[in-house]
């Protein structure tokens, strides 16, 4: 049963696949290409006349260098430093999480240490290591999560490519095609073809500043997702229509009333976004009990209901469901806010990775546009690169394999 979600997903893969063909033996013109049946790419010219074109001709309204301030400037910060989002979509009171670079190299140390003072993985966690692991339906993600992940990662890898296109538009770079491709339904992507010789012919801040807008429309989706979810708190009506959090399971009915498929709205009059905010709200109470705001959404009334807090624990089940103790509760995050969480999750993630600078990543475009004022000949510098890319892909191999081989995927 752990790979039904994985083998239904690419079932599914191989009917789209057999619809195609059976429309091309009709005759029908199907603008998409498939290879070996399990990888299809749409690629359109009239992608940049129609939409990255104009995309540039609104840039062009901007001063060069605000656009370059903007674009060079929050890229050097995430891929050196912090990627700077807020965390108050995930319940966490900080701002940004540290660079992919930094991650890496500390998840190295942390790791040496786990193996010479011979720790568990829970204490590797603990003391700082930051697991990393794919997002497989059926085996690290729920079928049903999956579906939210489809949704964002095709929005965040669109945008980030219309950003490139873009801003390359806006400084006159030819952009000779553009679209999309997935395989399997377990990886997306999209692309814009640039003409690399054109862009090569700019200055470095213009070359940095392509290189750097797709991690920009990244952060910028992040807020987006953040500030969505902010608004709709401000709405007592909205918070009851679209956040919350659902019961979805009661070990005993008779103790509580609660039932499933009541929503807690609010928690001691504090609105509730999702089952991170009712962690952070349930952690921070310092009383005895607490005031549950409900709402039975099958004749729409509203009540309260007070529960102790004396030894209350929870326990995160996946990326969306939350056990509650000892009321014996099993809560989820709803459906709107689950896909904003994924819009924000899988932003912040492509702008981590992409800021990593290491081929063929964004960020090692980004770090060899640097080196080329220091390091004149290309092929030194691209024989440099190529010794930088293996030796941070690496740390990445090493923190899969580290995350898998002790089972702390199951805990992301």
């Amino acid at each position: 049963m752990q790979y039904l979600g994985l083998l239904i997903i690419i079932a599914a893969w191989f009917v789209i696949v057999g619809i195609i063909y059976l429309l091309r033996s009709l005759g029908i013109n199907v603008p998409v290409k498939v290879y070996y049946g399990v990888f299809i790419m749409l690629r359109d010219e009239e992608l940049v006349k129609e939409v990255i074109a104009p995309l540039g001709n609104l840039l062009r309204r901007l001063p060069s260098w605000l656009v370059i301030a903007l674009t060079v400037g929050f890229f050097s910060v995430s891929m050196f430093i912090i990627v700077p989002i807020p965390l108050t979509i995930m319940g966490i009171n900080a701002w940004g999480l540290p660079s992919m670079l930094y991650l890496m190299f500390r998840n190295l140390i942390l790791m040496v240490i786990a193996m010479m003072h011979r720790l568990s993985p829970i204490e590797t966690v603990r003391s700082g290591f930051t697991p990393l692991a794919p997002l497989i339906p059926g085996v690290t993600v729920s079928l049903y999560t999956f579906i939210y992940i489809i949704v964002a990662i095709g929005i965040g890898i669109l945008l980030h490519e219309l950003a490139h296109g873009a801003v390359s538009s806006r400084y006159g770079i030819r952009i000779k095609s553009g679209g999309a491709f997935a395989f399997l339904f377990l990886a997306f992507g999209g692309f814009v073809e640039i003409d690399e010789e054109e862009l090569r012919n700019r200055s470095i801040l213009i070359r940095l500043a392509v290189y750097s807008s797709g991690v920009f429309m990244n952060v910028v989706l992040a807020y987006v997702a953040v500030a969505i979810v902010e608004l709709a708190m401000m709405s007592p009506k909205l918070t009851q229509d679209l956040l919350g959090t659902t019961v979805v399971y009661v070990v005993n009915s008779t103790d509580i009333a609660l039932r499933n498929g009541y929503i807690i709205t609010a928690v001691n009059n504090q609105p509730v976004a999702s089952i991170y905010s009712l962690i952070s709200i349930l952690s921070s109470t310092n009383s005895s009990s607490v005031t549950l705001t409900i709402l039975n959404p099958a004749n729409g009334a509203m009540f309260n209901e007070v529960l102790s807090t004396g030894n209350l624990s929870m326990s995160l089940l996946g990326y969306s469901a939350l056990y509650i103790s000892p009321w014996g509760i099993v809560v989820e995050s709803r459906s709107f806010y689950n896909l904003m969480f994924w819009i924000y999750t899988l932003n912040l993630t492509l702008a981590l990775l992409n800021a990593f600078p290491a081929y063929p990543l964004d960020g090692g475009q980004f770090l060899e546009t640097l080196l080329a004022s220091v390091i004149k000949n290309q092929e030194l510098r691209s024989t440099f690169m190529i010794i930088i890319s293996v030796v941070l892909w690496s740390l990445i191999g090493l923190t899969l394999y580290y995350t898998l081989a002790t089972g702390l995927y199951r805990l992301i």
